[in-house]
């Protein structure tokens, strides 16, 4: 279903999705794009989706980052991260509006496949320290190449800093240093290609503030509730959507027929 003409449906859909992904954010401490992109989808074109978690997506991260730890020297330290995901995503988020609804639809559901199958299975690798460099640029270029188009690169980001075996205060603050820059040169790409438009500012502003306010909920919930059993109904839910917008992608593309 696609309500683009009704601006009064619009906003109440971009809220409570931002709401809902604030606490899904504040509970497991990541995964604002995911939820909200995924509740969007159902009801709007995965494109306008993108664009308009263009805002909120920034400014949940920014704030986030600013409760970091001696912020200069975590962004010394993973600078080649930072440097390779900047360029890449700065090169394909010029195609997510030339490739359509139905391919950006498609990779953002094998992304969400990652992400899910990441979150449950797990990543036990551990790399050595003197391959750091390496890690950084490699998992950094791939998580452009998936992030410019579908607007998700925390895949690589939790991989590289579950083979660290970090703290998870640091994977907070890492996280939200490396999200938060990915998204100047997404906002590059989608601004020139007009995958966010001026119309959208007032949905992003609203986002944003019903974000900040789902995250707020969230971490007072986060000591209070099972955060395992809430991750694995959220894993569930996030599969089925998947599921639900591969195979309606593949119906569009007449994989069927």
């Amino acid at each position: 279903m696609d309500i683009l003409n009704n601006p009064n449906e619009i906003a109440l859909i971009v809220g409570l999705a931002y709401l809902i992904a604030g606490v899904v954010k504040g509970v497991i401490g990541i995964g604002l794009p995911t939820t909200a992109i995924t509740i969007m989808t159902f009801f709007i074109s995965p494109l306008m989706a993108l664009g308009l978690n263009l805002i909120p997506m920034t400014v949940a991260n920014i704030w986030q980052f600013s409760k970091a730890d001696n912020p200069k020297k975590l962004i010394n330290n993973y600078k080649y991260f930072a440097f390779s995901l900047v360029i890449c995503i700065l090169i394909t988020s010029f195609y997510a509006y030339e490739i359509g609804d139905n391919l950006v639809r498609l990779i953002f559901s094998f992304a969400v496949i990652l992400f899910v199958g990441l979150q449950i299975f797990g990543f036990n690798f551990k790399m050595k320290s003197n391959h750091d460099i390496f890690w950084q640029s490699g998992l950094g270029a791939l998580g452009g190449l998936i992030g410019g188009v579908a607007s998700i690169w925390a895949v690589p980001v939790t991989m590289y800093l579950l083979m660290k075996n970090v703290k998870p205060k640091h994977f907070v603050d890492v996280s939200g240093f490396l999200i938060t820059i990915g998204c100047i040169p997404v906002s590059v790409g989608y601004i020139a290609t007009g995958v966010f438009q001026p119309n959208m500012f007032i949905y992003g502003a609203l986002g944003s503030v019903t974000a900040l306010i789902g995250f707020q909920i969230g971490e007072k919930l986060r000591n209070k509730i099972n955060a395992k059993t809430f991750k694995n109904l959220l894993l569930i839910f996030f599969s089925i959507a998947a599921l639900k917008m591969i195979i309606q992608s593949l119906v569009e593309f007449k994989v069927f027929l």
